[in-house]
């Protein structure tokens, strides 16, 4: 019973992690055509990243704790943590140079944490 249940909670994860990063993708897609017509500047896009990693987070914490009894915050975070963590694998992948110790990857974990956490406590 209990294993069936760890199994569910998994696949609950990454449907939500799914959702999240369809979600991330739509978003970057806009910001990118944004830049292209509008030519933007540097930090409208960086605080466009911040605040689609915002979304995304709350987004998969906020469907991922719907399923939980008790200690909806917990599963938020949860999921927020899972979603930087496939950031991080994705970045390391993608740049060989990649610090996870930097104060911008930190910075990362701490809003996915957070954002996560607050759709816990909303779901």
């Amino acid at each position: 019973m209990k294993n069936a249940l760890n199994t569910e909670r998994l696949v609950a994860l990454l449907k939500c992690l799914m959702a999240a990063y369809l979600i991330t993708g739509a978003l970057l897609m806009l910001v990118a055509g944004l830049l292209y017509k509008f030519s933007i500047g540097e930090n409208v896009v960086d605080i466009s990243i911040i605040v689609i990693y915002c979304v995304s987070s709350l987004l998969a914490g906020l469907f991922f704790s719907k399923g939980a009894a008790n200690r909806r915050f917990i599963w938020g975070m949860l999921a927020g943590a899972a979603y930087f963590l496939v950031i991080c694998a994705v970045s390391a992948v993608a740049d060989p140079g990649f610090s996870p110790v930097s104060n911008a990857c930190i910075t990362t974990l701490l809003i996915c944490l957070g954002s996560g956490m607050l759709g816990g406590m909303l779901g």
